[in-house]
């Protein structure tokens, strides 16, 4: 021990799988409805060669802005939402009469999208244009859209409050609650098709593909030992919990790297995080001291340093090579990662519980739901300032 811590399917209607705690839950189907109207412009001498402009409104990632596809010369597509997070593609095929029998005053292509920035995977659009007016050289058109849409990737985040309620926003989808009322962390799988979340007593709830491995022995925990926190190995058949004096249990394929049992801690243990190769992990505590195991590397730590507020949590930067540690206050400590900002010296309506990897950095979340966001991904919303049953205590980011 070292002293130290997207597929998205979318369609016209939204199902999610159900949890089933201490269990195997099926597995989750991210969908979204994409819906838009606009209009277009036909070149006379090419009908078959229109542009379109657009707004759409869809329930998932994309969730509203707007759109232009070209049918002609450019075969391209576009899709802007209203915080500026563009998806760019290329139209492969241009298929009509996808809506049964025209009119003659209707045409109706399909729209079928590779992505160009390695982000969409795929789209299939209808668009149903009715021909208008001929104004100079082209006819002035007014349509509607609706289709499917398939992603790569998966940018979006989620928060965890004490009831074991999930918010999710951008491209994680809610995929279930825990019916408990000290839950302490949530873990999404590497797939991003699911998440397990866990309580203080150790009892694991799996949700969408995160499967069920265990829960925590609790007939071995000291006096006010909690668990706090949960690690996930990187094939997702695998996790560990870490408990506030330090020991940590494996389950699955997760191995044991060792814990701090036998140590005399200053603060409890309030997070902790797997290594990429699930060959280490860190742990924090709440006084800032880290703790690196396996292949995991210290790089300094808060520990002996007077603090105006607690440390909550620890993130890795994205390439693995430092990391950062966020206090209650929002400040944030950088060891070997390039500080990309902090809450600290603001006033916040209630304490940071967590800070998560995302984008290029990182992203804090606050009691209330309030998030802060100090990364290259987009911001997609934030539970500050709306009405919770519980407050929020911890979060998962998918980047």
């Amino acid at each position: 021990m070292k002293r130290s811590l997207l597929v998205l399917v979318m369609s016209m209607t939204v199902t999610s799988a159900g949890m089933a705690a201490t269990s195997i839950a099926a597995a989750a189907t991210a969908t979204q409805g994409f819906t838009g109207a606009g209009r277009g412009l036909f070149d006379r001498s090419f009908r078959d060669e229109p542009t379109y402009t657009g707004s759409y409104t869809s329930t998932g990632q994309l969730g509203s802005g707007h759109f232009v596809v070209d049918t002609g010369i450019h075969t391209s597509a576009e899709f802007t939402r209203s915080d500026g997070m563009k998806l760019a593609g290329t139209v492969v095929e241009n298929t009509p009469l996808e809506c049964g029998t025209p009119s003659p005053n209707l045409e109706c292509f399909r729209v079928d999208v590779t992505g160009t920035s390695s982000d969409v995977a795929s789209a299939h659009i209808v668009i149903a244009a009715r021909i208008g007016a001929l104004t100079g050289i082209v006819y002035q058109t007014t349509f509607s859209l609706h289709g499917t849409l398939t992603l790569n990737r998966r940018l979006g985040y989620a928060m965890l409050d004490a009831n074991g309620t999930v918010y999710a926003f951008g491209g994680m989808e809610h995929v279930g609650d825990a019916p408990t009322i000290d839950a302490t962390d949530l873990e999404r799988t590497p797939t991003g098709n699911g998440y397990w979340v866990v309580n203080a007593l150790g009892n694991v709830y799996a949700f969408g593909d995160a499967p069920y491995l265990g829960n925590a022995p609790d007939p071995t925990f000291a006096p006010g030992e909690t668990v706090t926190s949960m690690s996930t190995t990187p094939t997702g058949k695998g996790y560990w919990l870490f408990t506030s004096r330090g020991r940590a249990y494996t389950f699955g394929d997760a191995r044991s790297f060792g814990d701090l049992r036998s140590i005399t801690l200053n603060g409890r243990i309030v997070g902790s995080v797997a290594t990429p190769t699930g060959g280490g992990y860190y742990m924090v505590g709440a006084d800032g001291g880290v703790f690196a195991f396996g292949d995991a590397r210290f790089r300094g730590s808060m520990g002996n340093r007077v603090l105006n507020q607690p440390v909550v949590g620890l993130v890795p930067t994205p390439d693995n090579s430092g990391y950062w540690l966020v206090a209650s206050d929002g400040g944030v400590f950088s060891f070997d990662a390039t500080f990309s900002g902090s809450m600290g010296g603001t006033r916040l309506n209630r304490p940071i519980v967590a800070m998560v990897r995302y984008g290029s950095a990182y992203l804090m979340i606050g009691s209330d739901g309030g998030t802060f966001n100090f990364s290259s991904a987009p911001f997609f919303g934030s539970k500050g300032g709306s009405p919770i049953p519980a407050p929020v205590v911890n979060g998962a980011a998918a980047s």
